[in-house]
């Protein structure tokens, strides 16, 4: 199972005017084998590890990977999932627990729970059965819908149909578990690249947006930065990805398996931003499988947090963080082009109300699409009442509505932040815009206001005041 996690080393160029000491786990050798988690740690401002503090850390590796090797019958992760109960090492107990903060923060969409499922596509890559859709889906619910216990003495109980299964995770929890222990050796400007886990990370304000290594994890810390604690980007394309895989065979089927209902998807390229690898890669693979607005909705609620997300077509989405947490500066500030749209919608005293949908987009004055803002409501049947929306742009982008499109929210207001990019990521060079905000309402009625403005004329903010479905409009230039 550890096979599948073995990604492309990559190595983050600094542009540090210090001495950098490299660093190789396991020391190569030829009888290093594809189970291993080749790390790379750099380590900058003349500071160097001595040999003690080497093997400890070679040590701290193979721990990781044992203990959560699940085909090992003494590793702890194997006898709390036979004994269905048990005490763990404390960096384990905190992984689980973190894991069902997910778990429960996404309603069951991120889960450590799902080693049954795991099995059952690692039988189904064998040639051992068929796969049956209705099995994965039996299989994650059980798991979703058992019962958990957590204890102060790092404890925890828990129903039968779970199975942990942290392997998705093993080497980001390695990572993690490096960059604590360096720190605790008082060691704070390094560099961690490991083979094994598709993620990248630092702390130092890098601009990682050309620099992003596809399928590769990276951790960095310095202390004197003005971002004190390091961060990790996970990244996941998941059109290349088989859903299983082992040091022998891999699933034909590509994409992400979805912790919700055992099935594989591949909605985005997730590039994902958090304080530590291990929840980097918890949110990558949330990202990948849910829709756009699912994603930043969670996203945009924890600033800790920052997400980049890029469909098949190349359409881009960012959360309002993204920018400035991977290249240390916003550059849509910085030109003037970020801009913030709030929205409010009036709610009716209606015994029988429903949530209206709601497009918002921009387009340039010959109303050609920049850039899709925000779609709630995913029935196609009550999209096409969105008629300006559906004739310009809905029914010419078949994918936007599965991989965009939120559900509705009552009359719950949007608040938006534009950082002035396109669809595709490229700024958006017309100098007429236009806004436009389309509401309809099953057993209401629809409403639609587009308001043209240019970046230089927001230099106060714009308030329209719209009507029947549509409460207000404001646009602002964001500081």
């Amino acid at each position: 199972m550890v096979g599948r996690f073995l990604l492309y080393l990559a190595v983050f160029t600094a542009s540090y005017a210090v001495k950098a000491e490299l660093y190789v786990f396991p020391a190569p050798s030829p009888e290093a084998t594809s189970h291993t988690l080749n790390t790379e740690i750099t380590l900058y401002e003349e500071q160097t590890l001595s040999a003690i503090e080497q093997k400890n850390i070679d040590l701290l590796i193979k721990d990781t990977y044992q203990t959560l090797d699940k085909s090992n019958t003494t590793s702890a992760l194997s006898e709390i999932n036979r004994r269905f109960e048990g005490t763990l090492p404390a960096w384990l107990y905190s992984a689980i627990k973190r894991c069902e903060d997910w778990f429960n923060r996404t309603e069951g969409n991120i889960s450590c729970r799902n080693g049954a499922l795991y099995d059952y596509w690692d039988e189904y890559v064998q040639g051992k059965h068929d796969l049956s859709r209705r099995e994965v889906r039996r299989l994650a619910r059980v798991a979703r819908i058992a019962e958990v216990s957590f204890n102060d003495d790092n404890s925890v109980a828990f129903a039968s149909p779970i199975q942990w299964d942290l392997s998705e995770f093993t080497a980001s929890l390695a990572v993690d578990r490096i960059a604590h222990y360096l720190t605790s050796i008082n060691i704070r400007s390094y560099h961690i690249s490991a083979q094994g886990l598709e993620t990248h990370a630092s702390n130092q304000g890098f601009s990682w947006q050309g620099t992003v290594a596809q399928e590769a994890v990276i951790q960095n810390g310095r202390a004197t930065d003005a971002v004190s604690n390091p961060s990790t980007i996970a990244y996941i394309r998941p059109w290349q990805r088989p859903v299983l895989s082992t040091s022998k065979l891999a699933s034909l089927e590509k994409g992400v398996l979805s912790h919700s209902d055992g099935w594989p998807s591949a909605k985005f390229q997730a590039i994902s931003v958090a304080d530590n690898a291990f929840e980097a890669m918890l949110l990558a693979h949330f990202s990948a499988t849910k829709t756009a607005q699912q994603a930043m909705e969670l996203v945009n609620a924890n600033p800790s947090l920052a997400l980049k997300l890029i469909d098949e077509n190349g359409r881009v989405f960012t959360s309002n963080t993204y920018t400035a947490r991977t290249s240390g500066k916003n550059k849509a500030e910085k030109n003037g082009h970020a801009i913030s749209i709030d929205i409010t919608l009036p709610l009716f005293d209606i015994a029988d109300y429903r949530g209206p949908y709601v497009s918002v987009w921009i387009s340039d004055e010959k109303n050609r699409l920049v850039k899709s803002l925000a779609l709630r409501g995913t029935s196609e049947r009550w999209l096409g009442e969105l008629r300006t929306w559906w004739r310009r742009v809905g029914r010419k982008n078949e994918g936007l509505v599965d991989g965009f499109a939120g559900a509705t929210k009552k009359n719950a207001p949007l608040h938006i932040e534009w950082d002035g990019l396109d669809d595709f990521g490229k700024s958006a060079n017309s100098s007429s815009l236009i806004l436009h905000v389309e509401v309809a309402r099953e057993h209401g009625g629809r409403s639609y206001e587009k308001i043209p403005f240019t970046f230089d004329s927001l230099t106060s903010p714009i308030t329209v005041t719209g009507t029947d479905e549509i409460a207000s409009i404001t646009l602002s230039l964001m500081n």
